[in-house]
């Protein structure tokens, strides 16, 4: 009968520790369940923020390259533009150069007409004189 009591006995405390362990089971299953919730619902955020950030990559794109093609066209307005003040320059200082020399021209012209005049001056006092 001992060895019935003595295994009833062992057999409780089998029985209480394995309650303890189930115990303490259950509650790092709950406290894990509990975790993989909000894993799960941290996860949904993330993939939420990850459409949208997909989304607005998309967009972005879709900016850049409408930018890269504007960028295209204004670089070549700015080369256009550039080789029309360059020739501008030029025209310019051909210009400058022919008004340069007209000045000149009339300069001498002014001196001739200077000294045909104080020649024809002349003449009149001599003519006036005789």
């Amino acid at each position: 009968m001992k060895r019935r009591w003595n295994s009833r006995k062992s057999n409780s405390k089998k029985l209480v520790i394995i309650e303890g362990d189930l115990e303490r089971t259950e509650e790092r299953a709950e406290l894990a369940e509990s975790k993989c919730s909000e894993l799960e619902e941290e996860l949904k955020n993330v993939t939420n923020n990850l459409k949208s950030l997909e989304a607005q990559a998309e967009k972005y794109s879709q900016k850049e390259d409408k930018y890269e093609e504007e960028i295209k066209i204004l670089t070549d307005k700015l080369k256009e533009a550039e080789t029309r003040a360059e020739f501008a320059e030029r025209s310019v200082a051909k210009l400058e150069k022919t008004i340069d020399d007209l000045e000149d021209k009339l300069k001498c012209t002014k001196e001739e007409h200077l000294c045909t005049q104080r020649m024809l001056d002349q003449t009149l006092l001599d003519l006036n004189e005789m």
